[in-house]
């Protein structure tokens, strides 16, 4: 008996849908040439070919114009908006445009904004329930670095993921009502190259499970900070993830204090880069539910002594002992890229 033929169009609306999230969303060609297959498809299409919007403050009237027109059967699909080209006078003055996206475009999960300056100008957004991830970017000269005050995204009341880009963080005493939505909601943290003066600490995200810190060569100053080594040495006890990623691989720059990880009772995951070989003792201090720790490194020597090896990989590099339940991943530097050479 001879199989009926399937034609893609009269497949079930659900399978469609499936069919166009196995695709990988970044190359657009390939979405777009299945949305080009025949009517049907390129209405499922639409939501895939244009989720991501990137406009700059000049052309942000007109978009907003076309959402009204134009633009308006695509609305619901729009999940992603980035404004990436700073404008001091577009913050002050068009503000408001950016408030009425947010609410027409009522799908936009992630929010993307890179500012000229500090986040005051935040504040006076009316608030937002959708956004579920927001990124913050400063363009600031490196003779200065922008102001970032918590109590400014009280707008943003639903943020799971944060990520701020070279500010100086701030957070008032004693805690605003309107910062303690965002305390409480952010989930995911992750700073790069920012900077902060006491009492401000991580520990105010009090819902915090993941705590991504990054720092390159362009804010190494702050890495020789007692800030810096007192938030390694008391990071948030929630975090299940930690990253500490210091871009110093001299041996002369890399630190030879250690994150304390002891009191983090819930830590899984702890990657570190930046770091001379940590002692034995370290290891031994790990809190229990910790499982695997990522070490970079940029020589071989960080294998010698007193580390136990246990054993060779297939290129003969030697292997850090296994402690317990623990997994020891090892990562060595070559150039700009990286590679796993070991692992227990």
């Amino acid at each position: 008996m001879a199989v009926p033929s399937c034609v893609l169009s009269e497949l079930p609306q659900e399978i469609l849908i499936q069919i166009f999230s196995e695709l990988d969303q970044t190359c657009k060609n390939d979405l777009a040439s299945l949305a080009l297959t025949c009517k049907r498809l390129h209405a499922i299409g639409q939501q895939f070919m244009i989720s991501e919007v990137t406009v700059s403050w000049h052309l942000l009237d007109i978009f907003h114009t076309k959402l009204q027109t134009s633009l308006y059967p695509l609305m619901p699909y729009i999940t992603s908006f980035s404004i990436t080209i700073p404008s001091s006078w577009g913050e002050w003055h068009r503000s408001d445009i950016l408030q009425d996206v947010l609410e027409t475009c009522f799908n936009i999960r992630s929010l993307q904004l890179t500012l000229s300056g500090s986040s005051k100008w935040l504040q006076y957004l009316s608030p937002n329930r959708h956004v579920r991830k927001l990124k913050l970017t400063s363009s600031q000269a490196s003779s200065t670095i922008a102001l970032f005050d918590v109590a400014d995204l009280h707008a943003f009341m639903a943020v799971e993921e944060l990520q701020l880009d070279y500010f100086r963080l701030q957070c008032e005493y004693p805690i605003e009502e309107r910062a303690v939505p965002l305390l409480n909601t952010v989930k995911d943290l992750e700073i790069l190259n920012c900077e902060w003066d006491y009492p401000f600490n991580m520990s105010l995200f009090r819902s915090l499970k993941v705590l991504s810190v990054y720092y390159t060569i362009k804010c190494e100053a702050f890495t020789f900070s007692e800030r810096l080594k007192n938030l390694a040495s008391n990071p948030p006890t929630s975090v299940k993830r930690l990253i500490l990623h210091l871009d110093l691989f001299s041996p002369v720059r890399q630190k030879t204090w250690y994150p304390s990880l002891r009191a983090c009772n819930e830590l899984e995951f702890v990657s570190l880069k930046g770091f001379r070989r940590p002692p034995v003792e370290f290891f031994e201090n790990l809190p229990d539910k910790l499982t695997e720790v990522e070490l970079y490194f940029a020589s071989k020597n960080f294998f010698d002594n007193p580390y136990l090896v246990a054993a060779h990989d297939n290129a003969g590099v030697p292997v850090i002992s296994k402690y317990g339940s623990k997994t020891i991943k090892l990562v060595r530097r070559y150039g700009s890229a990286y590679r796993s050479v070991g692992r227990v």
